[in-house]
Order: structure tokens, then sequence, then C-alpha cells
């Protein structure tokens, strides 16, 4: 008898394994909450190590909440939500004193194009005209001025901005109540389908943006360091399997987004160097990337350390190789 049961042990283990081991009530997958702004072309390696599994390699079972960022910041500090995917406000809230860091960035570039009425062929041709920001400060506010100045345009006096909510930038390209604005790629091919202009990629400018990045509460990198590394695994190889996989990178953004391959393919070019190679950024850009997000709120640091945490990350990719 004794034979017999250790015998059906056995089988159990064996028909368990695998797939059937993941799904298996006796194995549950250990649940992670995540704050994020939404679907976007900046997620999309995290939406690929979603679908591909690489979080169930992991032994993660991911649940994304939409959060607004003073309510994803608060949760992640009383331990609500297990990571934000917030960068900058997660930057700005370590500065600020608060028990968080930033351990990974998976964007180091806007994923904002220029769209334009089609009268309007140059950033030249924008002096006199409406321009839209998602506010009066912000990192798409400093981005617009750079690109204004950079083609010869006072911001200050060459242009009149509009403040205009993301989503509603279309309908206000529609309704002529604005020239032109920094548009995500999504809405910007909409835009371009509806017969406006991309004039060019915000990417291409000297301004770093942290849109896609890690933050943690410094009390769960203490106590729960394992998880958060292997959150870090499949985010890295997230990283990896975007760049090359081409054509299933495309395959879910189309599904992520809800768009068709045309749009797909386009996004997936214009927004493929604005992710990290792996989730890490040197010394200078990490300082740079700092000092130009907290230029917009008048703050400085001594240390980058004070908001960004890389040594996880740094054992993960060692671990790697």
């Amino acid at each position: 008898m004794k034979i017999f049961a250790l015998a059906f042990c056995f089988l159990l283990l064996g028909l368990l394994s695998g797939p059937q081991l993941e799904r298996s009530p006796l194995f549950a997958l250990e649940q992670v909450t995540v704050a994020y702004v939404g679907p976007g072309s900046y997620y999309l390696p995290l939406a690929i190590a979603m679908q591909q599994g690489f979080f169930q390699e992991q032994n993660l079972d991911v649940k994304l909440i939409l959060m607004k960022t003073e309510v994803a910041n608060m949760a992640l500090l009383t331990g609500d939500i297990d990571f934000s995917l917030r960068g900058t406000s997660t930057i700005l809230a370590a500065v600020k004193g608060l028990p968080l860091r930033v351990v990974f960035i998976g964007t180091m570039k806007p994923t904002l194009a220029l769209v334009v009425r089609p009268e309007v062929n140059s950033v030249k041709d924008l002096k006199g005209k409406v321009v839209s920001v998602a506010g009066i400060g912000g990192g798409q506010y400093a981005i617009t001025r750079l690109i204004l100045k950079q083609h010869g345009l006072d911001p200050d006096k060459d242009v009149v901005f509009k403040v205009v909510g993301s989503g509603a930038r279309l309908p206000a390209l529609l309704t002529k109540s604005i020239d032109g604005g920094l548009l995500d790629y999504g809405e910007a091919y909409r835009a371009k389908k509806s017969g406006f202009k991309i004039l060019l990629n915000a990417a291409d400018y000297d301004y770093y943006s942290p849109v896609w990045a890690l933050g943690v509460n410094l009390k769960k990198l203490r106590e729960q360091p394992d998880q958060v590394k292997r959150f870090l695994k499949a985010s890295v190889k997230g990283l990896k399997y975007t760049r090359e996989n081409r054509d299933v990178a495309i395959k879910t953004l189309m599904s992520w987004l809800k768009m068709d391959r045309e749009m797909a393919e386009g996004i997936y070019q214009f927004s493929i160097n604005s992710f990290t190679k792996h989730g890490t950024v040197d010394e200078a850009a990490l300082r740079l990337l700092v000092e130009q997000n907290l230029a917009e709120v008048g703050v400085g640091i001594e240390k980058v350390s004070q908001v960004v945490d890389f040594t996880l990350l740094h054992q993960v990719l060692n671990e790697a190789r």
C-alpha cells in the first residue's frame, strides 16, 4: 500500500509538471498589483512579457490597476500596491523624502510625436499658432518648448499654449481649436489617418523622459527583494524580446492598443529606440534624466541614489550572464 501511495504521488507530480503545475491550485501564482496610467506604446515590452508568460515563469500573476498619480504614490507608500510604472512621479516623490525608489527604467525618451494641421509644413510655421500641452509645466511642456527653440521659435512669444488633456487633442485638431501639439504615438497615428501631419518624433530630441519605470517602496526592497528581482527578470526579458521579435511586437501592439497593422508598424518603428536595453542607464545619462525632470519643479539633488537604486537589477543582469 505504501509503495502504491508513493507511486501515485510521483504520478501526480508528473501530471502537474509544466503548464499544468502553473495552473494547479496547489501551486498558485503570487499575485502582484501594479499601478499604471493605461495602455500605451511605452508599455509594449511589459505587455509582451505578460502575453508571452514571462511573469508566470517567475511565479508572478501581474494585475495592472489604472490609478491617478497621487493615488498611486500613496498606495505604493502604504503597501496597498506592490509596484508603480510611473517614472517621473516616483522620482519627484523620492526627492521630497518619501521612501520610494526607481529600480528599473524602461524608456529614456518621450513617446510623443508632433502632429499639426494640414496647412502647417514645418515647426516654424507654428509661429502665431495655438499649440497644445498637457499642462503649463511637466515633461510634455518642457519638450514642446525645447523643440520650438531648436527650430528658431521663442516659446514665450511666438506661440500660444493651450492646455488639452490626453484623448482630447485629436478632437481639438478636428475642431481647429489647436494647430498642433505633441500626441502619444497611438493618438498621433489616428490623427494621421484623419488627414493631419506627423512632423517629427520627440524621441529624436535631447530630452530624457522615464515614461515607463518601476517604482518600489523601500520596505519592499528590504523585505521582499526576491519578488522584486523576479519582476525585474520578466521585465528585462520583455525588453529583449521586443527588440528581437518585431512581428510579435507589432501583433502585441495591435491587440494591446486595438489598432490595425499599418498603424502598429509605424508606432513600433517610432518607439523601438525609446526603450532602454536592459532597464539600466549609465550614470551621466541618469543624472541628466533626473535633473531635467526635477528642473520643472525647481528641485535639485546631490546624489541620484536618492531616487534611483539599480542594485537588484544589476544582480539580475549579472546572474543572467
